[in-house]
């Protein structure tokens, strides 16, 4: 061996023993398991059961599988022959919808099939849950069906004169629909009563095919263009009109609005109480966002940044080399990522707003799903059929976890109680905002009015209580 090829080894050694030493390390799970299939969904609670979906695309079999407080397999549904949609619960309901217009009602705890319904065509849309009692299907290209989740038939249904492209369902139901043209399509918005399937309001304007969003008492749609609408749900009226064009929402925590400009690149930040907004630019593809008080998180493919939700001054950062997800999770955010180009295990790590370390930490060998939140600790789940309970850290443990085990809500779902102002101004009275300086990757966002974005201090339309 020549003194050269040793140098090179022993500088890729060293290299090497910094990432492995420096990297934080494993957290131990309360219990493992592991099934003989991938996995393809997210885990969903119901009671002190825990579901998810795992199967063989070679073989075409799939199956809901049952697992218990310890990691136990309590129960597998029937064997399904097209890969489903992700299950639903609606009460002690698990809802499978699958791409051979089948959809499926599954009892928990014993996934016994307790109906299962067709559609007319295969829809496109999982289902898609209203209420404790109801739920939503496709069951054309432009016909809506609303089904009792206990016995599978339809409660009520809504036929379109055109396309329906996109739903989504709150204290209303919007549907995005309109004329399905390739070169230019053209697409409004008709929100229904979810008890009877009645019009309500239709917004009769260029829409985009963007999924609805939905915060108390507001709708959040965009213009072909990229303007961000503000709609009242119960009156339809539109309480404001972006003037910038070109962006997209992409998310919602508590009353700030996440959007992306600049093709992803560009990071939005707009308070719905007031108005105010920022923008920083991304490293690389915008890939989640949390906020814990307020501390905002905001991930791309190579680092996680904490950020001060009302300025955008950065508070840390950590890189993370690789990721491939990330999602709201407790007090902070939990992604998948490599923690260093020489290592073969895959990491999930459960971050928290406070510091960049993680609360815990997994690895295996394959991309991790989003975790679910439960008074024994956190069930993870990976591709390769692997799930286990991670400890959850000692500032979560609750005085009521005398009560039988369920699993908690995700904290960016909760009910924030502010209202809409009933002085805030219509659309054609709004006026064109200033425009924010451009801001440099990595560094604090700034309020600064700047001509890229044309995003800054805006009149409120919303207050809390």
């Amino acid at each position: 061996m020549t003194k050269r090829l040793l140098g090179i080894l022993l500088v890729i050694a060293g290299i090497a023993a910094f990432h492995l030493l420096g990297s934080q390390p494993e957290t131990g799970a309360l219990w493992q398991n592991q099934v003989k299939a991938k996995i393809f969904s997210d885990p969903v609670g119901v009671g002190s059961r825990y579901l998810f979906l795992a199967g063989d695309k070679g073989k075409s079999e799939y199956k809901i599988f049952e697992i218990d407080e310890q990691g136990k397999l309590t129960a597998e549904s029937v064997q399904m022959s097209i890969l489903p949609y992700s299950p639903i619960i609606i009460g002690n309901m698990a809802v499978v919808g699958d791409h051979a217009k089948m959809v499926r009602g599954f009892s928990v705890p014993g996934l016994k099939l307790e109906w299962e319904s067709a559609s007319i065509e295969a829809f496109k849309i999982p289902p898609m849950k209203i209420d404790d009692k109801k739920f939503l299907i496709q069951s054309t290209d432009n016909a809506l069906f609303c089904l009792d989740s206990l016995t599978g038939q339809p409660i009520w249904d809504k036929t379109f004169p055109d396309t329906l492209i996109n739903y989504a369902a709150d204290k209303v139901i919007v549907c995005i629909h309109g004329l399905d043209d390739k070169k230019s399509p053209r697409w409004k918005a008709t929100a229904l009563n979810p008890e009877d399937g009645t019009i309500l309001w239709t917004i009769d304007m260029s829409l985009s095919s963007d999924t609805p969003l939905f915060v108390q008492n507001i709708c959040i749609l965009g213009s072909r263009e990229g303007e961000i609408l503000l709609i009242d749900q119960d009156s339809g009226s539109v309480l404001h009109k972006h003037p910038v064009k070109g962006l997209k929402a992409v998310q919602v925590l508590d009353e700030v609005l996440i959007m992306l400009a600049s093709g992803g690149s560009r990071v939005v930040c707009m308070s719905l109480m007031t108005g105010n907004s920022w923008s920083t630019t991304m490293q690389s593809g915008f890939t989640g966002a949390a906020r814990q008080g307020e501390r905002l998180m905001l991930v791309d493919k190579k680092n996680i940044r904490c950020l001060d939700i009302q300025t955008g001054s950065q508070l840390w950062r950590r890189d993370l080399n690789d990721v491939y997800n990330a999602f709201p999770f407790r007090k902070g955010i939990f992604v998948t990522h490599k923690e260093s180009f020489f290592s073969r295990n895959t990491f999930g790590s459960y971050i928290e707003t406070e510091y960049g370390d993680s609360a815990w930490m997994a690895s295996g060998l394959s991309l991790f799903l989003k975790p679910l939140a439960t008074n024994h600790g956190d069930l993870l789940l990976s591709f390769d059929g692997g799930f286990r309970m991670m400890p959850k850290p000692a500032d979560h443990a609750s005085n009521s976890e005398t009560t039988a085990p369920a699993a908690l809500s995700d904290p960016t779902a909760k009910n924030i109680n502010f209202w809409k102002d009933n002085s805030a101004t219509c659309t054609q009275q709004v006026t064109a905002s200033e425009s924010l300086k451009p801001t440099e990757t990595d560094k604090s966002a700034t309020t600064v009015p700047d001509e890229k974005t044309g995003l800054a201090e805006d009149d409120g339309w919303l207050k809390k209580d």
